[in-house]
């Protein structure tokens, strides 16, 4: 074991636990979850690319006009390779998410969290996050969606606490993301 691993380890026992929470990933929450996340974020994902097909179609009608055909072409295979990327691309990442062990296995991860971060445990994870890296934190009426970025989150099941109540826990998260909390019906 790593020297600054272990002091890393002592102080964490040395930490006070707020809240713990143990949630199982299923298929059917990961199916929640993109449900939430399409009717979300998939409105303005549509929009952002209707607008960048708008443009290329633009440019190449520009192009064609002003005889510069190889610049068409050119610009007309980046358009195929922007609509196969946004369309496909999810896709794709979305079959192998389901197909991952963690959904697979139902794997049971457990979340605790400390004044100054939070640790997320899982069969071969552990992972150590500081509030400000979070992006944004939805709640539903039985989850809490954690958001490291546009596409990916950790899922709180709301019954999956052990330590600490949902209550308390909403308090605590809104004061540790000013700005980034929503609750969402």
């Amino acid at each position: 074991m790593n020297f600054s691993l272990y002091i890393n380890e002592r102080k964490i026992k040395k930490m006070k636990v707020l809240f713990k929470n143990k949630t199982k990933y299923t298929k059917e929450m990961y199916k929640e979850f993109l449900e939430f996340h399409e009717e979300k974020y998939g409105t303005t994902y549509y929009l952002y690319t209707i607008i960048f097909i708008l443009a290329f179609v633009f440019c190449i009608v520009m192009q064609l006009k002003y005889a510069n055909y190889l610049l068409a072409l050119i610009t007309a295979i980046t358009l195929i390779g922007f609509v196969f990327w946004r369309f496909y691309h999810p896709i794709k990442t979305v079959k192998k998410e389901i197909k991952s062990k963690k959904i697979e296995e139902e794997q049971e991860f457990t979340f605790k969290f400390y004044d100054k971060n939070f640790l997320l445990y899982g069969k071969k994870l552990n992972v150590k996050m500081y509030y400000w890296q979070l992006k944004r934190v939805f709640e539903t009426e039985d989850k809490f969606y954690l958001y490291l970025d546009k596409t990916d989150a950790f899922i709180l099941d709301k019954q999956g606490f052990e330590i600490g109540n949902v209550d308390d826990f909403r308090e605590f998260i809104k004061r540790k993301c000013i700005f980034r909390y929503k609750k969402y019906n």
